[in-house]
Order: structure tokens, then C-alpha cells, then sequence
């Protein structure tokens, strides 16, 4: 075991021996939070003395952070085509916090992260390992009131699907931006817009660098319709260069333009998104889109059993010969948002998934579903996350890509810790038998502690 997977195994160790006072739940994105509330409790327990420490007059220091330890078993990657072999292995992430507040109109907040392989046979993916990094790093400023200015190395979450822009949980090290990002809050309305480039993990410690073949911007406005329904709108551009579709290489400059609805009407919970994109690539135009419509009916009953059924949509390239590029780019999606397995991404996808969820007790939840997986076009290749072909294109046009049985388990134990399990069954359809695919397997086992 060398020194900075001890280092991260210590750490976790340390973590989980904390106990936490009564406080608002962890947020997806840390940097969210805010324990100025703090200022006004005499009786601070637990890590509230880490969580605000006063420095004089309005400032004052946050500390905080997370160590997670991931686990997997899985038989198959890539359902076998490529020489990865089966395996079993643990991720290992640490990350530390500060959030030092100078005034209400000056803010510095820095996170390090290091990450770890452990036990891994194949050689570690990209977003695997990294040495001590700046995950996040950058400074607010508050020019007036509803106004934040932040510049710097920067998590995004725009909403809580995550679909085409997500922090990259799931995986082992997160998805920063570095750049500048504008927000405007106005009583139910809140407006983003933002200039950034994807930040590349590098193994070395404090070495990661932000994309010079890559751009993002865009403008993302959120209404609160009312108190139970919520309305998004955005347009979103990506500048890639030197990239491949098929077998064609060019320089990709890609618009989105999308909507999402979500909402409750008592037991019913829904959520619809929609997305058109347009642009050019070496030469091409662009015409793709994606959609996903899901909703849920929570019975009034022991275990509040829900029943819900979710399709998404992303278009597929018919013809590679028409002098039009079919198919849909997720951006930076959600990995697991289909499971663990990260097999399927949104282009050339036809995805249908029925479930049922149920809360035995407060903090514990399971859930049940079968995912069935099908290729838009034949004419397109299967893509896995984020959005890479599974193999190159070949003559059969099967659609069928296998369904999957997948069975979930959250237990969030107290405030810091919480326990995540999915077993996978994956089936291997005629698509991918006909590349010389088979079924997949996975058992994945995640302990997080916050702090």
C-alpha cells in the first residue's frame, strides 16, 4: 500500500469517528452551504467549531470535507469486448474544504482532492487517480444584492437530475470548470450565465489543467412556477476540437436549446426535459435532440411504495453520408444516471424503465427496476459515457441493446455517513451479441462520510 492510499484510508477512518450536531443536510455541491447561521448559536457541538470559526468583525472560516470508498465487482467490462478482464476493485476519495468568508460581498472557497485506485488489475481510467489537486478553487464576489460574480475552479449543478450537466458523482474524481460563471436571484427566478472549460485530471499532484480543446458557455434561467412546480429554460454552447464521429474527424460547435418541467400534484411527481441541438461539424450540420419524461405515484401506505416509469430519448446519425450529424452529445451528463455499469450514454438511445421504490424506515430506501436499452438507428453505434462509441459501426443494424435488472440501496445512517449499494444484471442483446458481446454483471458498494 503506498503512502496516499494510507493517507486517504486513515483519513476515512478519522472521519467516521466524528459525530455531527443537528444541521442542515450535506448539499450535492459543498460549496453550497453556507454555516454563517452559526453566528448566533452559543451551544456549538460536534464539528460546529470547524464549521464556523469566527475571525473578527463578519468573517469567518468553514472547514469540511469527505472521504468515500467505492467498491466494485464486476464480471464483464464492456461486456466483454475489449481486454479489460473481470475484476474487483476499490475507488478511494478524499476531499478537504475551506470556506473562508471575508464579508457578505467577498468570499474565497478552495477544496483538495486526492484520489485512489485500490486493487485495480486494468490500468486506472483518467478520472480514477490523481494526486493532491485543487478540485475547486475560486473566489465570489457580491456586487450588489442578487448578484454573485465567481471566477475560478468551479463545480456545476444547474438542477437536481443532473442529466446533461452534472458534477460527476458517481465516479471517483468530480467534474471542475475553470472560468467564470455569473448568477442573478430575483425572488422565484434565478438566472445563470457562464464561461468555462472542463478541467483534465492529471495523476501528478497539482497538475490538472482546464481543457484547451474544449468551451462551454451558456445561459440557464429557473422559475418557480409555484410552490410544487418548477420551469427551466436555457440555450448551452460547446466548442470541442479535434474530435470524432464515426469515421470522420473535425472540429465540433454545438447550440443546445432546452426545456424541463418538474413538479408534484399530490402523490404524483413528474419531470420532462427536452433538447434540440444544432451547429457544425467538419462540415456537417448538426441536427439532433434528446427527450425524457419520467413520473412517479407514491401510495399512502406503509413503506410509501412508488410506482414510476421514466423514457428517454436521444437521437442517433441514420445516414453518415447525408452531410448531417444525428446524433445527440449529452455535454457533461450524469454517469450513473442509468446505473453503475456507465455502458449507455444519451446518444442513439431508446431507453424505457419502469421501477418500484420503498422506504421501510426514515433514512433507508430501496428500489427495484428493469431497464429496457435499445439503439435509435441501427445505422449509429452504441455509445457508453460520456459518449464514445462501444465499437465501430459494423453491418448489422440490430436495435436491441439488452435490458437490465438492477436492484438499489440507500441507507443514510446519520448526518455524516451514508451506505449505497446496486447490484446489475445486464443482458446482452442482439446489437451486442453481434459485436461478440455478452451480459455484464456488477455489484458496486459505496461508504460516504461527510463532515
Amino acid at each position: 500500500m503506498n503512502r496516499s492510499t494510507a493517507v486517504l484510508l486513515a483519513a476515512m477512518a478519522l472521519a467516521g469517528s466524528a459525530q455531527a450536531a443537528d444541521a442542515p443536510a450535506f448539499k450535492p455541491v459543498r460549496s453550497d452551504e453556507d454555516y454563517g447561521y452559526l453566528r448566533d448559536v452559543q451551544d456549538r457541538q460536534g464539528l460546529d467549531p470547524l464549521r464556523y470559526i469566527p475571525l473578527g468583525g463578519e468573517a469567518y472560516l468553514s472547514l469540511g470535507g469527505e472521504a468515500r470508498l467505492r467498491v466494485d465487482a464486476i464480471d464483464s467490462p464492456r461486456f466483454g469486448l475489449d481486454s479489460e478482464r473481470p475484476d474487483t476493485f476499490a475507488l478511494g476519495r478524499l476531499l478537504l474544504s475551506g470556506d473562508l468568508r471575508l464579508t457578505p460581498a467577498l468570499r474565497v472557497y478552495g477544496e483538495l482532492g486526492l484520489h485512489r485506485d485500490i486493487g485495480k488489475r486494468d490500468a486506472p481510467a483518467a478520472i480514477d487517480r490523481d494526486g493532491v489537486d485543487a478540485q475547486v478553487l475560486f473566489v465570489d464576489l457580491a456586487p450588489a444584492a442578487g448578484w454573485r460574480v465567481r471566477l475560478g475552479r468551479q463545480e456545476l449543478q444547474l438542477n437536481p437530475t443532473q442529466r446533461f450537466i452534472a458534477v460527476r458523482e458517481s465516479p471517483n474524481i468530480r467534474q471542475s470548470f475553470d472560468g467564470l460563471r455569473v448568477t442573478r436571484a430575483s425572488g422565484n427566478l434565478k438566472l445563470d450565465a457562464f464561461y468555462l472549460q472542463p478541467v483534465t485530471p492529471s495523476p501528478g499532484a497539482f497538475d490538472d489543467e482546464r481543457s484547451r480543446t474544449q468551451r462551454f458557455y451558456g445561459l440557464y434561467a429557473s422559475a418557480k412556477l409555484s410552490p410544487r412546480q418548477t420551469l427551466d429554460v436555457y440555450t448551452l454552447g460547446l466548442e470541442r476540437d479535434r474530435v470524432r464521429f464515426g469515421a470522420v474527424n473535425g472540429d465540433e460547435r454545438r447550440i443546445s436549446l432546452g426545456a424541463r418541467l418538474a413538479g408534484t400534484a399530490g402523490a404524483f411527481d413528474y419531470d420532462t426535459e427536452g433538447v434540440i441541438q444544432g451547429g457544425r461539424f467538419a462540415g456537417r450540420r448538426i441536427r439532433a435532440f434528446a427527450a425524457s419524461a419520467s413520473g412517479g405515484y407514491t401510495l399512502d401506505q406503509s413503506w410509501k411504495p412508488r410506482l414510476a416509469l421514466r423514457l428517454d430519448v436521444g437521437s442517433g446519425d441514420k445516414d453518415p453520408t447525408d452531410g448531417t450529424l444525428g446524433t445527440f452529445n449529452p455535454l457533461f451528463p450524469k454517469g450513473a444516471y442509468f446505473n453503475e455499469t456507465t455502458l449507455f450514454s444519451w446518444g442513439n438511445l431508446v431507453s424505457v424503465r419502469p421501477s418500484l421504490g420503498v422506504t421501510p424506515r426514515k433514512g433507508v430506501s430501496l428500489e427495484v427496476s428493469y431497464t429496457t436499452h435499445r439503439r435509435w438507428t441501427g445505422a449509429d453505434a452504441i455509445y457508453i459515457q460520456p459518449l464514445a462509441p462501444l465499437a465501430p459501426i459494423g453491418g448489422d443494424h440490430a436495435k436491441a441493446v439488452g435490458g437490465a435488472t438492477q436492484l438499489d440501496g440507500t441507507w443514510q445512517v446519520n448526518r455524516n455517513l451514508k451506505l449505497q449499494a446496486q447490484l446489475v444484471h445486464q443482458e446482452a442483446g442482439p446489437a451486442i451479441r453481434a459485436l461478440g458481446g455478452k451480459p455484464v454483471n456488477l455489484a458496486v458498494l459505496f461508504t460516504q462520510i461527510r463532515f
